[in-house]
């Protein structure tokens, strides 16, 4: 490189350095500091989900509201949702009242915490009261963790007051509850720290309660202490023996909270305002839980509830072992467009929790692509069949699995009976072999029949009906309700003739369609009729009054428009509904009545042994008094002091 070029390199690069020495003190002077980062682009707010399970069947209303929670659980886990739980949603002034609550806890606490760093703790200990008695008010589902905060500091309160033996009583009653509680020894004298470790290892110690929380009219998410506990009946042991904080919940029903001990708590739910609309829009989903109703009864949810999404989880089966077939959706309320779709088997019971994991997550990770011309992309078994199929195959192949599974358990069982006819019948190990080989059996025999009946429904909706593709767009335009209703009231202009019938039956017969038999000519229809109808057939008598021809032109009678029929089967549609609703409501009632009758033998039976062991306990300690007063007067005699002849010479 020449000379020249070097210097004015090296003067280029002085001059950098130099000006990157003025940067500091100039930027110091200006108002605005300096930015070596790009500034963050503000992100657009998550849109707002709730969820809604729906059971199918009367078997899976239990395992529906557990579905719930834990899809609930996987919307807040995502970060991209916002969740709103749905009982919340469909109960406005309940949460508003808890959520006032909650903020009138936090408020008080701040001020409790600037009264007590300003050593007047006079006032802290009445604001840390308040705010305990506001978090005992709101949603303890999610606020008795602030609920034992509170507490603690109105203990520390009390002891820098010097209400000592108050303070103790604090702490003992905060870990009664809450064993696991956080006491810091910045507020906390040593003497005080070591009495909570104490008062803790107390509570942890006896920790044996046992409670059972069940709820009334229908199955509810159980809380206890903050805690999700299963839905109820739900049976809890270990329990500390302290009032322990209740809180059930179900969509369409007021939030009930109590405090409870060991033993048995019934809660009865209060409907809310919403459950008639929540209860139609169930019913509307489980009659066409594959085709477009669904989707309108979902958007209908879903601006009930004030939210842009809706999760819905359409539940089926969970008897015994066997998993729950479950047809999860999640679609746009604006206009349907189904976001996330997916079917598939998710284990019941306490497996649930991590065996639905990735099943949910499919439906909450990713949103799916409109079609073109911004579209929305829907599902229905209906329009082509492809959903059907898929979870025809997904029956099958679990099937398949569940029947591999039931061959392998019968082998392995038929090798136990061999192991047990070789050993001694006298040995511990034969009897092992014996039970071992019948719980094998047992698994083996529930694998081979769940298994058969897994692939033949899954062959059934695998290879009946037709193919096509599951997604379309031309049946969910923004407001599609409406079209079924238009679909069945279209149709009569496109058919003229039954308006121009001479003879017009005056009540129309249900479920009939007399739209058809427009050529009433006497001696040749009566055979069509009997094939075709064969209701209208009085009309074959008055019609030699009329022409001869078969041609309606005559029209002589003016109410021909009297036989149209489909104001009727809009009527029949109408009363068939409401049947059905009916019908509904008297099984529930029924239902209900015979959960009431079964809980009144319960209690009375559970009286009568309560009474019954409470007598024997009686005569128990009435025989062991007796025995104790029998060793005692036995003692005394034996203690008594026997005069011999030497004594009697003595006197």
């Amino acid at each position: 490189m020449r000379p020249s070029s070097n210097r004015a390199m090296h003067a280029a690069l002085s001059g950098w350095l130099v000006g990157m020495l003025a940067v500091g003190p100039a930027a110091a002077q200006t108002s605005l500091p300096l930015r070596l980062t790009p500034r963050a682009v503000p992100t657009a707010a998550p849109s707002s989900v709730t969820v809604v399970a729906i059971p199918l069947d009367a078997a899976s209303r239990t395992e529906a509201a557990r579905l719930a929670y834990w899809a609930e659980q996987s919307v807040a886990r995502s970060g991209r949702l916002e969740l709103v739980r749905l009982s919340e949603a469909l109960d406005a002034k309940g949460k508003a009242a808890r959520e006032a609550k909650a903020a009138e806890g936090a408020e008080a606490m701040k001020e409790g915490q600037r009264a007590y760093d300003e050593l007047d703790t006079q006032k802290a200990l009445q604001q840390f009261e308040a705010a305990a008695r506001a978090f005992e008010a709101s949603d303890m589902s999610r606020n008795f963790g602030e609920l034992s905060r509170a507490r603690v500091m109105k203990a520390a309160s009390q002891v820098a007051n010097g209400e000592n033996a108050a303070a103790q009583l604090e702490i003992r009653a905060v870990l009664a509850v809450d064993p696991r509680a956080q006491f810091s020894p910045n507020f906390f004298p040593p003497d005080e720290m070591a009495f909570v470790e104490k008062e803790r290892k107390a509570a942890l110690a006896g920790s044996s309660g046992a409670l059972t929380v069940r709820t009334e009219p229908v199955p509810a998410q159980v809380y206890v202490d903050g805690h999700f506990k299963g839905v109820s009946p739900v049976e809890l042991k270990g329990l500390t023996a302290a009032d322990h904080f209740v809180t059930v919940m179900a969509p369409g029903y007021v939030m009930e909270q109590s405090r409870a001990r060991e033993g048995d708590t019934a809660l009865t739910l209060p409907p809310s305002e919403s459950v008639r609309s929540l209860q139609s829009i169930s019913d509307r989903v489980t009659r066409k839980s594959e085709e477009l109703e669904r989707d309108v009864a979902l958007r209908e949810l879903g601006t009930l509830a004030g939210v842009s999404q809706v999760l819905a989880l359409l539940v089926r089966g969970g008897t015994g072992t066997a998993p729950l077939q479950v047809t999860g959706l999640r679609l746009e309320v604006s206009d349907g467009h189904n976001l996330a779709y997916a079917v598939g088997a998710v284990p019941a019971g306490e497996a649930m929790a991590t065996g639905s994991d990735a099943f949910l997550s499919s439906l909450v990770g990713t949103d799916a692509t409109r079609l073109a011309g911004n579209k929305p992309v829907t599902h229905f078994a209906s329009e082509g069949g492809s959903n059907r199929k898929t979870m025809g195959y997904v029956m099958m192949a679990t099937g398949v699995a569940l029947l591999a599974g039931g061959i392998y358990f019968g082998m392995e069982a038929s090798s136990k009976e061999d192991d047990f006819r070789r050993a001694p019948q006298t040995s511990a190990r034969a009897k092992d072999f014996r039970d071992t080989g019948k719980t094998y059996a047992l698994v083996a025999d529930i694998g081979l029949l769940t298994g058969l009946v897994s692939a033949g429904l899954g062959s059934y909706f695998a290879f009946s009906g037709g193919g096509g593709g599951g997604s379309s767009s031309s049946k969910s335009t923004p407001a599609p309700a409406p079209a079924p209703r238009r679909s069945r009231s279209t149709p009569p202009p496109a058919k003229t003739e039954p308006q121009k019938d001479p003879l017009a039956m005056p009540p129309p017969p249900k479920g009939t369609k007399p739209m058809n038999d427009s050529l009433p000519m006497p001696p040749p229809p009566p055979a069509s009729k009997a094939t075709s109808e064969s209701k209208p057939a009085p009309e074959s008598k008055p019609a030699p009054a009329a022409k001869a021809t078969p041609e309606p032109k005559p029209a002589p009678a003016a109410p021909a428009p009297e036989p149209v029929v489909v104001p009727a089967k809009a009527a029949d549609t109408r009363r068939s509904r409401e049947d059905d609703a009916a019908q509904r409501e008297e099984e529930l009632r029924k239902r209900r009545e015979e959960v009431e009758r079964q809980r009144r033998e319960l209690d009375e039976r559970r009286k009568k042994e309560e009474a019954e062991a409470n007598a024997k306990r009686q005569r128990d300690e009435e025989d062991k008094r007796k025995r104790e007063d029998d060793s005692k007067r036995k003692d005394e005699e034996k203690k008594r002091p026997s005069l011999d002849e030497d004594d009697l010479r003595n006197y």
